[in-house]
């Protein structure tokens, strides 16, 4: 049986008129009728309503370079800012066991960097990573947002200090804009590994794109799951509550 979502006034019928739930409805009706035709103010960073969907084809191609992260290092900084790293981190930590750190066993961690400037936590952050092998995902549409740029060019001196440069090129991720920006560059000059932040989605729904997903594969989790999950809210929420609230005209209207 398929799951709806389903509305319930009779506890509110003392509080709020049929005349105010009827206007409620309409606008209701008119927003999401404006959503999916693309119409209205922001229509051009829409990408998310089908999101779920568009993103299958680049699913197989994030777990493998998870996996080849998984395979050269033990931990992998995940430098960004803002949607950049927080829906990641999100969903990152509500799938985690909460005492996670000291669980034995974790056989890839990730951790953030480039949300800030301050010199203790990235002087902290090199203190740990002198010992560890590890990996750089770096996120950022233009390459030059402060806060990661900063963090990415003290992460990478560190890495090929450490490691080969032929080596820190297989070690680092780059997840930017398709054509431009100063990270795409930089990314085609040493050859590392890239993913699209796709233009018509901006970063606060950037967790089901590469942003959000490679993140999420790497600490270990089904990124399939997650998708399907999204999917299935995707069929509930946008398409299932528009069907409802036709429903309720309809209902209401005795037809």
């Amino acid at each position: 049986m398929k799951e709806t979502i389903s509305l319930n006034l009779k506890n509110a019928i003392k509080f709020i008129s049929y005349e105010e739930v009827v206007a409620l409805a309409q606008q209701s009706v008119r927003h999401l009728d404006n959503l999916n035709n693309g119409a209205g103010a922001g229509s051009d960073f829409l990408g998310w309503l089908s999101l779920p969907d568009d993103i299958l084809s680049q699913i197989k191609s994030i777990e493998k370079a998870a996996k080849r992260l998984q395979s050269v290092s033990d931990l992998t900084v995940v430098i960004g800012i803002g949607g950049s790293y927080l829906g990641a981190r999100a969903v990152i930590e509500a799938l985690s066991h909460s005492f996670s750190p000291m669980l034995k066993g974790k056989s890839h961690e990730v951790i953030f960097a480039g949300q800030n400037i301050c010199e203790d936590y990235m002087s902290d952050l090199l203190d740990i990573l002198d010992g560890r092998h590890y990996s750089i995902v770096v996120i950022s549409k233009s390459g030059t947002t402060t806060e990661p740029a900063i963090a990415f060019r003290i992460l990478k001196d560190h890495l090929e200090k450490k490691e080969e440069k032929v080596q820190c090129a297989e070690r680092i991720i780059a997840i930017t804009d398709s054509k431009k920006g100063a990270l795409k560059r930089m990314a085609d000059i040493n050859g590392y590994e890239t993913f699209v932040i796709p233009d018509n989605i901006g970063g606060r729904y950037s967790v089901l794109t590469p942003v959000g997903l490679l993140p999420v594969a790497l600490s270990g989790f089904d990124i399939r799951m997650l998708i399907k999950g999204a999917g299935s809210m995707k069929d509930i929420t946008i398409t299932g509550m528009h069907l409802q609230i036709h429903r309720f005209f309809m209902h209401q209207h005795g037809t």
